[in-house]
C-alpha cells in the first residue's frame, strides 16, 4: 500500500496563487454594490490577504482498486499493510479507513452453508443481498470477490418490485373510485370518496 494513501484519497494539488486570482502586490479593499471603497486597508493588515489554495476531495478509486487488487490474499496481512499507512490518530487517515467497509464486508460468518455478513448497524443479511464488492472468507480468512453482489439501483428496485407484487397480490382496482382488497382471506369492496 501507498504510504501517501490517505494524501491521495482525500486531498486535492494546491491552486496556486494564479488560480487564485490574486497578483503580487495587489490587495483587496471591500467594494459595496455601487463600486465604492467601504473599507481600506488597515495598517496592520497585510497588503497581499493569502487565499486559500487548498481544498479538500475525496477520491476512494485508488483505495478500491488497491483493494481489488488483494483479493486472494489473508485478510489480515491485507488489514495489517492498511493500519502500518493508516493510523486512527489522524482524522484524515481514520476516515479514509472508515471507507474500508464500505467496498469490504469483513464481519462473516457460515449459516447452513451460506456466507451471512453483519453490517455496519448489527444487521445479518445473506452475501447476496449486500453491495460490497469484497468479502472476507469466515473459514479461511481469504479476501474473496463477491460475485453475487447487487447494485445498490438494483437492489432497491429489486425492493420496490417485491413491494408492488405483493400489495398487487391483495388490491384490485375495479373502477376510478371502487377497490377489492384482501384482508384475512376474505375480499373487501371499498368505496372511495372525498371526506
Amino acid at each position: 500500500m501507498r504510504k501517501d494513501m490517505a494524501k491521495v484519497i482525500v486531498e486535492r494539488p494546491r491552486l496556486g496563487r494564479a488560480a487564485a486570482g490574486l497578483k503580487p502586490g495587489r490587495s483587496r479593499a471591500l467594494v459595496d454594490d455601487d463600486g465604492e471603497i467601504v473599507r481600506a486597508r488597515g495598517a496592520r493588515e497585510p497588503a497581499v490577504r493569502a487565499p486559500k489554495t487548498k481544498s479538500l476531495n475525496e477520491t476512494l478509486n485508488p483505495l478500491r482498486r488497491y483493494l481489488e487488487a488483494q483479493v486472494g490474499r489473508p485478510w489480515n496481512k491485507v488489514y495489517s499493510e492498511i493500519s502500518a499507512h493508516l493510523k486512527p490518530t489522524s482524522t484524515v487517515q481514520q476516515h479514509v479507513r472508515d471507507h474500508i467497509e464500505d467496498f469490504v464486508a469483513f464481519r462473516t460468518r457460515m449459516r447452513e452453508g451460506q456466507v451471512y455478513v453483519n453490517d455496519r448497524w448489527g444487521k445479518e443479511m445473506p452475501l447476496a443481498q449486500t453491495w460490497q464488492r469484497l468479502y472476507v472468507h469466515p473459514r479461511t480468512g481469504l479476501l474473496r470477490r463477491n460475485e453475487k453482489r447487487l447494485a445498490r439501483g438494483r437492489m432497491a428496485r429489486e425492493v420496490r418490485e417485491a413491494a408492488a407484487a405483493e400489495r398487487a397480490a391483495r388490491l384490485r382496482e375495479i373502477d376510478a373510485v371502487t377497490q377489492a382488497h384482501l384482508f384475512g382471506g376474505d375480499w373487501w369492496e371499498v368505496k372511495l370518496a372525498e371526506i
